[in-house]
């Protein structure tokens, strides 16, 4: 290995020199080239390397490096080579000359091999190396145009290839295509570097990821929306994705632009942990297209510099020390209470949390944030402050706050209330609890459309079975299980699916979640006497192909539930019951005659959310025990043992937590003969499942432990989400 490297500080103050499009002296010219062909030593593995640059019509030698394996130890043969290197960095080569310039005057590589080439004319050419030559790659520096080319020979001995490879070719080519454009750069003041090579350049120097292609991007837009378009702009930092609970990555044209970086974090205050290099092109496109808003300096929300957990210390700046007030000196519109609602909310919106749970205890008020299934704690407040938090979501939710003895409910729109550009509403419940009103928010994400059905988890058989039943023209589809399992986002990506101009689709929702171009939605209004049966009601005279109802209550949205699939309608709605089978018996408690669930029944699908592990730091490792036993029960005796993961103690990636998203697990109940002569029969719901499992139904379990299997989630997770069959 050469003996001169470049320390990390050089390497930067060289990058950001280069950036600032100052100009370079001629030594950090040098030292550009040397780093670049010590990298090249490197990854090659070469006995020699020599970097030549095309000045005016003269090829010179730039850079040239012999292995100490070509003397090893002989210390006349040192000598002789650095005699050689030395005449070699004095000498310049008339245009046209040698191997090398053949390659920069025709701009193809050359690849030479002893044993494979003995009879080559490059032969004879190679001798006047000072050593032999067994193996050379020689590959011209392709700017604007030619302005050099570089020169490898012979791997290093004891190397497991002792010739240079096809593949050795490509990662040469690849150096050289990234390379020229820089030293061009370097060399002719009158060149300018495309932003998208500048993005590459920064990337291989600072060793951040490099992304040149938006579509690869998963971005997640309430990030976006929760920083705002202002600061965006003024700091080019773009976040695209959640790490933690104040950590994101972001795209940045520069990461060593360190004072838009401190800027950024300390106006959002989010930590940017993880930078990806982007062009600044594509950066500012990204910016138009997610962030485009008008939001000035002068609009910037005082409260974005505020920390959730600093929340305490601005109630005792605004009223002093907290223990000493009493509960009437706290107010629903006071400036701090406006303050901590605001960003109890922007802050569950940032971490991803579906749910928010404002509960009153004894001494204390407690926020937790239900983020991927499970209620985590967030905040913890003086109980003095409760009623004032409570009163001021009542009065977003424009509730009744004097009444606090019965249960109401009510929808905040969120931008009516906040600078941020965040397009959530928040469908409000409060109930009397002993200590004081509870409230729990359920966040609508406004921006959100439903997802492809392909990436809800349905298993392939799952799958093909589901497509094929949201395309019959008549018939019911039941989705069950409890708040929170996914439901309506599967029933919305199957209308997605289904959706042509065509077809005339009718939904009523409560709330309206997700909104689908081409579909009729009703926001159903119950206070006003529009529920489900009424609006199910006006639907059937509306000519529609398919219905959607938000949930099945009572036994008169049941009945006109069932006589629309009777009657040449494609119904899809939700019930709130355990699993497929039992959403028969639902059916017989509401007084639905058997045979006319039997006959109007497509399928049932039950579902859950379960937890993925953390693609970054899963654990691998093979079942044994009662794991294999609870594997083989699940997915059959014959199943063969294959690597599956467990949850470590987590990353940055996942906050620490070892499992990050959620995936679907179905059970789909799909009706057959043998299940329409059970229900007519009025079996229970054992026999029931077990006439579905007969034709074919995979179980909640067996779907999760299936899920398993694929390396999705932990056995763990899959247990306490479903419980084995028969518990």
């Amino acid at each position: 290995m050469p003996n001169s490297r470049l320390s990390e500080s050089l390497r930067r103050k060289l990058l950001v020199k280069i950036i600032s499009d100052k100009d370079l002296n001629q030594k950090e010219i040098d030292s550009v080239i040397e780093m670049t062909s010590t990298n090249i030593v490197e990854m090659m593995d070469a006995q020699s390397m020599t970097f030549f640059l095309l000045i005016g019509d003269k090829i010179r030698f730039s850079y040239v490096y012999y292995s100490p394996t070509l003397y090893a130890g002989d210390s006349a043969k040192e000598k002789e080579l650095a005699a050689k290197r030395e005449e070699l960095l004095a000498t310049d080569l008339p245009m046209g000359s040698g191997i090398v310039g053949e390659v920069i005057e025709t701009g193809e590589s050359i690849k030479y091999s002893k044993d494979d080439s003995s009879e080559s004319p490059l032969h004879g050419r190679l001798k006047d190396m000072g050593f032999e030559v067994n193996s050379m790659l020689s590959v011209p520096l392709i700017g604007s145009r030619c302005i050099g080319a570089v020169q490898v020979l012979n791997k290093e001995p004891g190397h497991r290839a002792n010739q240079f490879t096809e593949a050795d070719l490509q990662t040469l080519k690849e150096v050289a295509e990234y390379t020229a454009p820089l030293i061009q750069k370097l060399v002719d003041p009158e060149y300018k570097m495309s932003d998208l090579n500048l993005a590459r350049f920064i990337a291989r120097f600072t060793k951040e990821q490099l992304v040149t292609n938006a579509e690869e991007l998963m971005i997640e837009q309430k990030i976006i929306a929760a920083v705002g378009d202002s600061i965006i702009r003024r700091t080019g930092v773009f976040p695209i994705a959640s790490l933690g609970p104040n950590s994101i990555s972001a795209l940045m044209s520069n990461p060593l632009d360190y004072p838009n970086r401190d800027a950024f974090e300390k106006e959002t205050d989010l930590s940017v942990d993880q930078v990806i290099v982007a062009p600044a092109s594509m950066i500012a496109a990204l910016i138009q297209q997610y962030a485009a808003g008008s939001d000035s300096d002068s609009e910037k929300v005082e409260e974005a510099s505020e920390d959730l957990s600093s929340l305490i210390d601005v109630l005792g700046d605004s009223y002093g020390d907290v223990a000493d007030q009493s509960e009437e000196d706290f107010a629903e519109e006071s400036a701090p209470i406006v303050l901590l609602a605001n960003r109890i909310i922007e802050e569950a919106f940032m971490r991803g949390a579906s749910d928010i749970h404002i509960e009153p205890q004894e001494n204390n008020l407690i926020v937790r944030y239900r983020i991927d299934g499970i209620c985590k704690e967030a905040l913890r407040l003086p109980q003095k402050v409760s009623s004032a938090v409570v009163a001021r979501l009542k009065v977003m939710s424009e509730l009744d706050i004097a009444e606090k003895r019965l249960p109401q409910d009510g929808r905040i729109v969120f931008k009516k209330f906040t600078k941020r550009k965040m397009d959530i509403d928040l469908r409000v419940a409060t109930s009397p609890m002993n200590f004081g009103e509870k409230v729990v928010m359920r966040i609508l994400d406004k921006t959100k459309s439903a997802l492809p059905i392909t990436s809800l988890g349905f298993s392939g058989a799952n799958l093909e079975i589901y497509r094929e039943l949201i395309r019959k023209p008549y018939g019911m589809i039941l989705h069950c299980g409890p708040t929170g399992s996914g439901k309506s986002m599967t029933l919305f990506s199957a209308l997605r699916e289904i959706a042509t101009p065509e077809m005339n689709i009718q939904t009523a929702e409560d709330p309206i979640e997700y909104t689908i171009p081409g579909i009729n939605q009703m926001q159903v209004k119950k206070q006003i006497g529009l529920d489900f049966a009424r609006a199910l009601r006006s639907f059937l005279r509306m000519d529609p192909d398919v219905i959607l109802v938000g949930e099945i209550r009572d036994k008169e949205t049941a009945q006109i539930s069932v006589e629309a699939a009777l009657t040449g309608h494609l119904l899809l709605s939700t019930l709130h019951t355990n699993d497929a089978p039992s959403t028969i018996a639902r059916f017989a408690d509401m007084g639905i005659e058997p045979f006319m669930v039997s006959a109007s029944l497509l399928a049932v699908c039950a579902q859950r959310l379960m937890r993925r592990v953390c693609s970054s730091c899963g654990i691998q490792y093979t079942p044994e025990g009662q794991e294999l036993n609870i594997m083989r029960n699940a997915l059959g005796h014959d199943w063969i043992p294959t690597p599956i993961y467990k949850a470590s103690n987590g990353c940055r990636k996942c906050g620490g937590i070892g499992m990050k998203g959620r995936i679907g697990i179905h059970e789909l109940m799909r009706n057959t003969d043998a299940l329409t002569k059970a229900i007519n029969a009025r079996e229970d719901a054992v026999h029931l499942k077990a006439a579905a499992i007969e034709g074919g139904m995979r179980t909640l379990h067996a779907d999760a432990m299936l899920k398993v299997s694929e390396g999705i989630s932990t056995i763990l997770e899959a247990v306490s989400t479903i419980p084995p069959d028969g518990h």
